[in-house]
């Protein structure tokens, strides 16, 4: 049972990344546990890195213990002082393998950096953007009940009047509508984009706040 309680309370906050996506329903999204995920490659790429650094000093300081080794068992002659000897070449062979695969493992490390932070920004807009959302379709929501207000009023009046609110309704529907297709365009938009479709829903929104304001 505690298994349990402890394995739902480590989702709890997947499970409320996903609900949110679902409500808001955005084509793209980045969630905490993308951001999880992308530090943890983080950090195994870091320590692949110190664990390669380490391995090339060994295998280094190995290569010099053997060359030590073998001059203490049969001293270089100076027949050709001006070429490494065989000792001497493995060191450098060892050295210049070494430092092969740590700037390998150093590249690797640096693009996993380089996701990490895409991750963070990407999850800073997702969050920025599904606020926006949030708050949009709550205005919408509200604009619905008004209109459903008004066209109670329509129901119940007559001759000019009825007409003339059965037009504000048609006005207001129309533009609630428009204000609607702005904010669908926003949440179809890839994320890099969504805020090059705000100011649509901004003035789409203007324009029916405006409308609700004459409603008499």
């Amino acid at each position: 049972m505690k298994t349990n309680v402890t394995l739902l309370r480590t989702l709890a906050p997947t499970m409320a990344a996903l609900l949110l996506l679902v409500a808001v329903g955005c084509s793209e999204s980045t969630s905490r546990k993308d951001v999880a995920s992308a530090q943890d490659k983080l950090q195994k790429e870091q320590q692949q890195t110190a664990d390669t650094v380490h391995k090339g000093q060994q295998d280094i300081a190995d290569a010099q213990q053997r060359a030590q080794e073998h001059t203490v068992a049969k001293p270089v002659t100076p027949d050709q002082p001006n070429q490494p000897t065989k000792e001497e070449q493995k060191i450098a062979d060892t050295q210049n393998n070494a430092a092969e695969k740590i700037a390998k493992q150093k590249e690797k490390e640096r693009e996993a950096a380089g996701n990490l932070a895409d991750k963070q920004q990407q999850f800073q807009a997702t969050q920025a953007r599904d606020a926006y959302v949030k708050e949009v379709e709550t205005k919408l929501a509200d604009t619905d009940k008004q209109i459903d207000a008004l066209k109670t009023r329509a129901s119940n009046a007559q001759g000019a009047d009825k007409d003339s609110l059965n037009h504000q309704v048609d006005v207001m529907k129309t533009q609630r509508d428009m204000a609607q297709k702005a904010l669908k365009d926003l949440k179809s938009a890839d994320l890099a984009n969504w805020k090059n479709h705000q100011e649509h829903v901004r003035l789409a929104l203007r324009d029916l706040d405006n409308t609700m304001k004459n409603v008499r």
